[in-house]
């Protein structure tokens, strides 16, 4: 009862999506943002063959086994600092060095081009004779939300600078709904602090502690029968109730209590030997055919917005299923047929307008149509039903499965990865009801950023797609 009193207190809450995160680059003409009701076929992609050339020497010699980045690095297509970039990768890691390319703009030392695909500058690199950076089977116990987060409440909250600023309490006003990750604590005066992974200090009085949902979604043996989840229509925290077979109330079911529909009627479904329940307290998981075109063993997401509910398929196989919670009144998911082509570990999401809003370090957030995605939702518990500002809420451990399982792959240490023609997105298919879209709330991404690079001023593109796309929204 408390964790459901803590949830309903949250409800006030509301975020939607979109990431600051840096610009993926545009994918091929056949794989951009297609409506559901503009199209009766999406064209595979075309992969490029390369062109078959000798095995390069490392660039260091036999005794180097990796080069380890001293910072965390865009990787480029090219050895240009205008190629498009493939991914983002941390500080720390070590990956194999395969050639090397001369200097050139923006870079005054060699490139060097890492497996499995990337160029950086070599400033930004050290030899080791360390092995390359593994990848890390990911543990079920681990928590798929790491660090806390929490949102901000009251009135007149203010954002410090530093200590100086808390002190004097001359901070910056914060507007609209705010969640945050604590980076650590501070005590200033007798008074602790969050210090947020923005770097704001904030009063942790004024901070309500998340707690993540633990709910998750059901591995999926036989592609000829999927799942059906209890899910209230009235309060999505209570259980269901059930009725015989003359239609008297008989008691009541655990909430996304995972049965198997085993008869239909009218607006009643039998979900036991002797239970029945009201067809709009069901979930129902359906096979659904690929989108023509697809790979007999290509990946891709088949999301149902009446059902609210989510299908990875294999080609035809239907592998894993769960409950999402996708737009809202007013804040429709569109339909669309398109492709993953930028996955992010972490993503900032705002909004402004009619909802201002500041969503902190979304984990495992896929875009797939403009600042639309598939993404994690710390915020909340009530999945099965709408619930955001247009983006696909995930509980945070499918949001990681199906984060590592799709397309394309994110090798050991990046933080972020791009798809393109070699490397292609999953394919997302968002049907069953066509809605236009409405994109309000948390849906803008952070405003570009200026930095220096050398004793260069670059502005930075933060958006997490091209300003034009076919198809997405705006």
């Amino acid at each position: 009862m408390h964790d459901a009193q803590a949830m309903r207190l949250l409800l006030l809450f509301v975020a939607g999506c979109a990431g600051s995160s840096p610009a993926p680059q545009p994918i091929p003409d056949s794989t951009v943002a297609i409506r559901v009701d503009q199209v009766e076929r999406v064209e595979p992609i075309v992969r490029v063959e390369p062109v078959e050339r000798a095995p390069l020497a490392s660039p260091y010699g036999k005794a180097i086994r990796s080069v380890r980045f001293r910072t965390t690095t865009a990787l480029r297509a090219r050895p240009a600092l205008d190629a498009a970039k493939l991914g983002v990768i941390r500080k720390g890691t070590r990956a194999v060095a395969t050639s090397a390319a001369p200097a050139s703009a923006g870079c005054r030392s060699r490139w060097i081009q890492i497996a499995p695909r990337g160029w950086a500058c070599e400033s930004v690199v050290i030899p080791t004779r360390d092995a390359p950076t593994e990848a890390v089977a990911s543990d079920a116990a681990e928590r798929p939300v790491r660090g806390i987060y929490g949102v901000v409440r009251g009135k007149e909250v203010q954002a410090y600078a530093n200590a100086a600023e808390a002190k004097a309490g001359t901070g910056r006003m914060l507007t609209g709904n705010n969640s945050v990750r604590a980076a650590g604590t501070v005590t200033i005066e007798g008074r602790r602090y969050w210090r947020t992974s923005q770097g704001a200090l904030i009063d942790a009085k004024s901070i309500a502690t998340f707690s993540p949902s633990k709910f998750e979604g059901v591995a999926i043996e036989s592609s000829t029968t999927l799942p059906a989840w209890l899910r209230s229509r009235r309060d999505p925290y209570e259980p269901i109730t059930t009725y015989s077979a003359a239609g008297a109330v008989s008691g009541t079911l655990p909430r996304r209590m995972v049965v198997t529909i085993l008869e239909e009627v009218d607006a009643r479904v039998r979900v036991t030997n002797n239970a029945w329940v009201a067809r709009t307290d069901v979930r129902i998981a359906t096979v659904a055919p690929p989108p023509p075109g697809t790979k007999p063993d290509e990946r891709w997401f088949d999301i149902d917005l009446d059902e609210q509910v989510l299908v990875a398929y294999e080609g035809k196989r239907a592998v894993f299923a769960t409950l999402v919670s996708t737009g809202k009144y007013r804040h429709h998911t569109p339909t669309v047929i398109t492709r993953i082509t930028a996955k992010h570990e972490r993503a900032h999401m705002t909004g402004d307008g009619e909802d201002v809003c500041s969503v902190a370090d979304v984990p495992w957030t896929m875009y797939y149509d403009g600042n639309y995605a598939l993404h994690t939702s710390y915020w909340h518990d009530s999945f099965g039903g709408p619930r955001s500002h247009g983006c696909i809420n995930l509980a945070p451990r499918d949001a990681r499965r199906l984060y590592h399982w799709s397309s394309p792959d994110v090798p050991p240490g990046w933080s972020s990865v791009y798809g393109d023609a070699e490397h292609p997105g999953s394919l997302v298919r968002v049907g069953r009801v066509a809605t236009g879209p409405s994109f309000r709330g948390c849906t803008r991404a952070a405003r570009p950023r200026r930095h220096r690079r050398g004793n260069a001023v670059v502005q930075e593109d933060r958006s997490p797609w091209p300003a034009v796309q076919a198809g997405a929204s705006s």
